[in-house]
């Protein structure tokens, strides 16, 4: 129980140094420091800051899976349940800040350590198998969605619409005037986002 206490510290402050700084900036010491641990322990459980930062995208990944739980969309008529996936996904940005900071390491590193993780992919392919494929499919047969929908391109376009208010907070607000760090800001683009995408999956 100790041990995965102390490791759950390490990925703790290893996660909000990262957030705070990218990969390249997130400082051992700094983690060791705030873990309430030495450097030399931190190394004990990962090698490498390569091997830690792997290893808080494992966490990112379970917090995820908020995405795949099914049966929330099954029991949703299926443009409510695109509206689900939208705020689910909102949230998860509000929820988790570091979100933001990963997908930009990530895109910086061309998905150099998404690419290894061995719980971000097949979440994500859960995702669009067992959640967005089965609520366009209804939505198809009952005639609300449009035929023939991609469920890869319809995610993407949901996730970057949603991860592009977070990632550009600091920009927006000043060419829009709109605060995308408050939450009555936040709401405001995830409205539109929601309009924008079921007004785009109509027949």
């Amino acid at each position: 129980m100790k041990k995965t206490a102390t490791i759950d510290r390490i990925l703790n402050a290893a996660s909000a140094e990262i957030a705070q700084r990218g990969i390249d900036g997130a400082r051992i010491e700094k983690i060791a420091q705030d873990a309430g641990v030495t450097k030399q322990l931190v190394y004990h459980y990962f090698k490498t800051k390569d091997d830690l930062y792997k290893a808080v995208l494992e966490t990112v990944s379970k917090n995820m899976e908020i995405l795949s739980e099914v049966e929330d969309y099954r029991n949703h008529p299926p443009r409510e349940a695109i509206s689900l996936v939208i705020e689910t996904l909102f949230q998860g940005f509000i929820n988790h800040p570091e979100y933001r900071t990963f997908a930009l390491d990530q895109a910086l590193h061309e998905g150099e350590h998404i690419s290894v993780a061995s719980l971000y992919l097949p979440t994500m392919r859960i995702v669009l198998s067992e959640v967005i494929a089965p609520i366009l499919a209804r939505g198809e047969q009952e005639g609300v969605f449009k035929a023939g929908l991609d469920p890869h391109v319809v995610f993407w376009m949901i996730f970057n619409l949603t991860a592009g208010c977070f990632l550009n907070e600091k920009i927006m607000p000043e060419i829009s005037g709109i605060d995308f760090t408050s939450l009555q800001g936040i709401e405001a683009w995830r409205a539109m986002v929601t309009t924008f995408v079921l007004d785009a999956l109509r027949p």
